[in-house]
């Protein structure tokens, strides 16, 4: 739960506990954590009495929680995500690359399954352009390794559709910029400018 302040998040908690009486399912209570943040800062605790707000547990400020299997706390630590989600972005390319799927579907499986390891995390985790054409160019390496491309033909005619005579390889650069173009479309006009 998000809050602007420890009194909003005490108020959403309550909304969540009367849809949980109203519709009696239990939450996994034990998987929830709290964190009350003031500019940065971790605030005080405060308990009173019996309360399904006090079944929550605090968040410890050193560990972080998981959001579609990213860590995150108040203080993401990006270079260590950024070194797990390249490392998992690499096995599944390799992964991918070791089946015996023609060279079409090796690249649609890419982009379905190994792009959106990155690609997920572009708004969270700080990856900057220098880092994504290194990724590029470890995986065109993969990809001539394991015979999919030769060393000597034209780099961009991987990128290039396949219709229009191009392998249809996804470039994360470009789907990084896609990402925050799209980002950008979401904000509202008063935070954009």
């Amino acid at each position: 739960m998000l809050g602007r302040n420890k009194n909003d998040l005490t108020n959403e908690i309550k909304i969540v506990q009367i849809i949980n009486k109203d519709i009696n399912m239990n939450f996994g209570l034990e998987k929830c954590a709290r964190i009350c943040l003031k500019r940065g800062r971790v605030q005080s605790k405060m308990h009173i009495g019996k309360t399904f707000e006090n079944d929550i547990k605090d968040l410890d400020p050193r560990k972080a929680y998981k959001y579609l299997g990213i860590e995150e706390n108040f203080d993401l630590q990006h270079k260590n995500e950024k070194e797990k989600l390249k490392k998992e972005y690499l096995r599944r390319l390799r992964l991918i690359l070791g089946t015996e799927l023609s060279a079409q579907n090796k690249i649609q499986a890419i982009g379905s399954l190994a792009v959106p390891v990155l690609r997920y995390s572009f708004g969270n985790v700080n990856l900057y352009q220098e880092e994504l054409q290194k990724l590029d160019r470890k995986t065109r390496k993969l990809l001539t390794i394991h015979g999919q491309h030769h060393s000597n033909s034209e780099v961009d005619r991987l990128y290039v559709p396949r219709k229009q005579g191009g392998r249809d390889v996804m470039q994360l650069e470009a789907a990084h910029e896609g990402e925050f173009t799209k980002l950008r479309g979401q904000l509202p006009r008063s935070l954009d400018e």
